[in-house]
This record gives C-alpha cells, sequence and structure tokens, in this order.
C-alpha cells in the first residue's frame, strides 16, 4: 500500500482555485454567517456555533474537517456515539434535528464550503476520495478497501460527480481508478482530469443530485 505522491501542479491548482472560489462565493458565506446569526437571534433552539467540525482521515491521516454547523446543537450533542463521532445520517432522517438555515444549505449542498480552508491548509485536495471519520476508515481497511489512505481525501470525487448516472461501480473501486490514474499520469494531466471532474460535479449539484 503505497501512498501517492501528489504532483506540483495538482497543489497549485488546489490553491488557485480555493481562493478563486472563496472570493467569488464570499457574498454568499457572508449572508449564510447573517442569516444563521439572525436565526439563532429568533430561535434559540438554532444558537450554536457556526462552523462545525469533526476529525476525518486523509491520505491515512487525521485531520480537522470543517463544515457550517446545519443541525441543531442539541442534536449534535445528542447524536455523539461513544467514539466522539456524530453519525450525521441519522441526524439526516429527520427534519426536526435541521436549523432553518442548516436545511436550505443541505438542500443545494453549500455546507461543505468551508471545506476550501482545508484545500488551502493541504489537508485535503479540491477531487479526492469524500473523507470518511478514523472508526470508518479502520473498517474500509480492515475490508481491503485502500482509497482513504493514499491519497489526500476531496472536496469532492469522481464516483461523487457522477452520482445519477449510468456508472454503477461500488465508491472503493471508482476511487481507485483515480488512484491509479493520479500515479501513472503527469501533473497536467491530472489537473485537465480534476477540472473535468469539478465541472461535473458543479453541474450534479445545480441538478439537485447531490455529492
Amino acid at each position: 500500500m503505497q501512498i501517492v505522491t501528489i504532483p506540483r501542479e495538482k497543489r497549485i491548482f488546489d490553491i488557485i482555485m480555493s481562493v478563486f472560489l472563496l472570493i467569488l462565493l464570499s457574498p454568499f458565506i457572508v449572508a449564510v454567517l447573517w442569516a444563521m446569526l439572525l436565526e439563532s437571534v429568533l430561535i434559540p433552539s438554532s444558537r450554536g456555533r457556526f462552523f462545525y467540525s469533526e476529525t476525518r482521515i486523509s491520505e491515512g491521516r487525521p485531520f480537522t474537517l470543517y463544515k457550517f454547523r446545519i443541525f441543531k446543537q442539541s442534536s449534535l450533542e445528542k447524536f455523539f456515539d461513544q467514539n466522539g463521532f456524530v453519525q450525521t445520517k441519522e441526524l439526516e432522517n429527520d427534519r426536526k434535528n435541521f436549523t432553518y438555515v442548516g436545511s436550505i444549505l443541505r438542500q443545494i449542498y453549500m455546507d461543505e464550503l468551508p471545506q476550501l480552508i482545508c484545500v488551502l491548509k493541504g489537508d485535503m485536495s479540491l477531487v479526492g476520495p469524500r473523507p470518511t471519520n478514523p472508526v470508518n476508515a479502520k473498517r474500509w481497511l480492515q475490508e481491503g478497501k485502500y482509497s482513504k489512505h493514499l491519497i489526500k481525501a476531496g472536496l469532492t470525487g469522481y464516483f461523487q460527480s457522477y452520482k445519477g448516472t449510468k456508472h454503477s461501480r461500488e465508491q472503493n473501486q471508482t476511487d481507485m481508478k483515480y488512484i491509479e490514474y493520479c500515479r501513472n499520469n503527469p501533473g497536467w494531466k491530472i489537473v485537465l482530469l480534476d477540472a473535468k471532474i469539478l465541472i461535473i460535479s458543479a453541474i450534479t449539484v445545480l441538478k439537485a443530485q447531490g455529492i
């Protein structure tokens, strides 16, 4: 199990695009923060931190992942498991766990935006296998699924960008296909593939298919 060496071109692309997206979306980010502040004033049950953080795995190492907090603070605390992680899938099954702003952010898949900071810090890449928590990563490793340990996690990935299409490969299999491409191609080709995946991901989001 050998970690893929990320070419310089991919890292430069990550930095340039992350800065560009943060600048482009800064009015939206400010609007979200104001909306969250207003909701917390009007609805006490929605009060809490603007951002939610959790330990995830990228390139086999733990890092702190950031999201906009879309759940009520009381719901987050209720669903922390014995390992200190929130099983968000359980939270998503009940709309009462969402704040009003959070439910909107979730519908348009914009709760992930703060992860651009993780990309700038070098903990993530724009494109790669989606990060998972240490418990799931360990289980995947025991099952012989290595994608979460071979390359940096991504804001989106090859598997996520093709949700809702005819592509039906299992997630680890699809992520491994991307990893092998990165292992066997020069940096400029990887950047072109990343750009294609980002465009497809944007279209997927606009179609409300989610990433």
